[in-house]
């Protein structure tokens, strides 16, 4: 099934031009969409929201940087070849032949959603929706099969609810206050930064 759902997605790419290019875009688009939406979460900072949304910040990162790592150890053990490596596919952009399970790509976008689910941000469900879209761009481009995007979204969601779980340690919180104080101290000096001084910081001097 895993194969034949590939090939049904990678089947319609090389036939429509608009539809190609759309998808390598997409694609294409990962890491620049990520970091544009965590400085979008990072700098929200009016009304209320403003430090939850800074939360949900580290808690992405924390979760994304888990799964990578946890992927990158998967990579060491056990080889899946990609599918341009096994079969005639119409492969869309380049790529090298390292294992093909799980995405990276993915893992970063369902990262992005899985947390903002968890935190019942209303960018959940958009996000969701594109990190599916991102998926199944990775199959049309021909670089991973259906269970390698399926993989990235349960890992994904295994980490968020794992950072999720372990964000109200003394750790936890003792980091996220350096980091609000670095960002304060650092913001403070740039001109039209929105700049956000969290009550805690202030308690502590």
């Amino acid at each position: 099934m895993n194969e034949e759902i590939f090939r049904w997605i990678n089947g319609w790419a090389g036939h429509f031009y608009f539809l190609d290019t759309c998808m390598i875009v997409l694609t294409n688009s990962v890491p620049y969409i990520t970091f544009a939406m965590i400085l979008f979460l990072w700098f929200n900072r009016k009304g209320e929201k403003g430090i939850e949304r800074q939360y949900t910040v580290l808690y992405i990162v924390f979760s994304a940087l888990l799964a990578l790592l946890i992927n990158a150890g998967i990579h060491l053990v056990y080889y899946h070849p990609r599918s341009f490596v096994v079969h005639h596919v119409h492969q869309l952009i380049p790529h090298s032949a390292d294992s093909s399970f799980v995405s990276d790509h993915a893992i970063l976008a369902f990262s992005i959603a899985w947390i903002l689910l968890f935190r019942r941000d209303k960018w959940g469900y958009p996000m969701l929706v594109w990190a599916i879209v991102i998926s199944i761009s990775r199959i049309f481009v021909g670089v991973h099969y259906p269970v390698d995007v399926v993989g990235s979204m349960v890992l994904s969601c295994g980490t968020s609810g794992l950072v999720l779980s372990l964000s109200k340690s003394k750790r936890f919180n003792l980091f996220a206050q350096m980091v609000f104080r670095l960002d304060y101290t650092v913001t403070k000096h740039i001109p039209f930064v929105p700049i956000y001084r969290h009550e805690s910081l202030d308690k502590k001097g």
